[in-house]
């Protein structure tokens, strides 16, 4: 499998929205409410998986500064589109994956220029992070269906040849010694799917308790990144040269779950995402629903994670 030079397998094309949609935020659908999460408030859970990674059996991160920054700004360029959230022409508030394509890179890009001026190890995860996740994140989560349209295909053709000169351009740096090879890049890149996935299903799931392994087939699952984050976590590395496993989910209580095999340096380990939450009806224009969003207080919504 590589991942600057793709080797996957074609999937379903993505579907292209129309040029008038705007991008918008993770959103949990609840029977009678929403729940809308920023895109740097999802990082910010990401982050502090990563910053709790590690124990006698998973290997801690390396490099660390690198990886835990990456986990926590790796969408900072949607923060842009994030304070104008907006509705479809159903009234419904765009979901992340259903961001119209031509827009989308533009933010992706300036995010990722972001965090290379900052760490340039960082700045290749996030770069390679973001060339894998329309091409079933270059294998690891084959169910989501593969971008096919032209945005994408431009996007991946001018991102893959940067990726392997920082690739060629890390590997002479000292300062990620240990870190700098192109196996254990990738073995970074596995790492920040999981921190990612594992933020995903907690901002994307309304009832933890509902969710499960299986992939549901409705439009509505697949719209709101339900059918595509849920309690089972493949490809998740454990050391360098070992296979890597699959971490499951299983929830206890409403905002308490099991997670096996435990990856964290706690235990318990407890995190925390903010959000906001709005009642679910239509919303007739943009503005009506921004006024309704803006005047709700941002909610910390905790959870608690356990070993078997």
């Amino acid at each position: 499998m590589e991942y600057s030079g793709v080797s996957v397998k074609d999937g379903p094309a993505g579907a292209l929205w129309p040029t008038e949609r705007r991008a918008d935020m993770v959103v949990s659908e609840g029977p009678n409410e929403y729940v809308l999460y920023m895109q740097n408030d999802h990082g910010d859970l990401s982050g502090q998986f990563a910053a709790h990674w590690g124990n006698d059996t998973f290997a801690p991160l390396q490099p660390r500064n690198s990886m835990v920054f990456v986990a926590e700004a790796h969408d900072n360029g949607w923060w842009y589109w994030d304070i104008n959230p907006e509705v479809d022409d159903q009234g419904v508030p765009i979901t992340f994956r259903r961001t119209p394509r031509q827009r989308l890179y533009e933010f992706i890009n300036k995010g990722i220029d972001n965090i290379m001026e900052k760490d340039l190890y960082a700045g290749l995860i996030a770069s390679i992070h973001h060339a894998g996740l329309p091409q079933h994140r270059y294998g690891t989560l084959p169910a989501v269906p593969r971008r096919q349209d032209e945005h994408t295909q431009k996007f991946i053709s001018e991102r893959e040849p940067l990726n392997r000169e920082l690739i060629s351009k890390v590997a002479t740096m000292k300062e990620y010694d240990g870190a700098n090879s192109s196996d254990f890049i990738w073995f970074n890149y596995r790492m920040m799917q999981v921190f990612d996935r594992l933020s995903l299903f907690f901002c994307c799931n309304y009832d933890l308790e509902a969710a499960t392994a299986s992939e549901p087939q409705s439009q509505a699952d697949k719209d709101y990144g339900r059918a595509f984050y849920r309690t089972a976590i493949n490809s998740t590395p454990v050391r360098f040269g070992r296979e890597d496993v699959e971490l499951t989910l299983t929830p206890i209580e409403k905002t308490k779950l099991i997670v096996d095999p435990y990856p964290f340096d706690e235990s318990p380990l407890k995190v925390a995402v903010r959000g906001r939450k709005i009642p679910r009806r239509t919303y007739r224009t943009h503005e009506e629903f921004r006024e309704v969003y803006r005047r709700q207080p941002r909610e910390t919504f905790e959870y608690t994670l356990v070993p078997k």
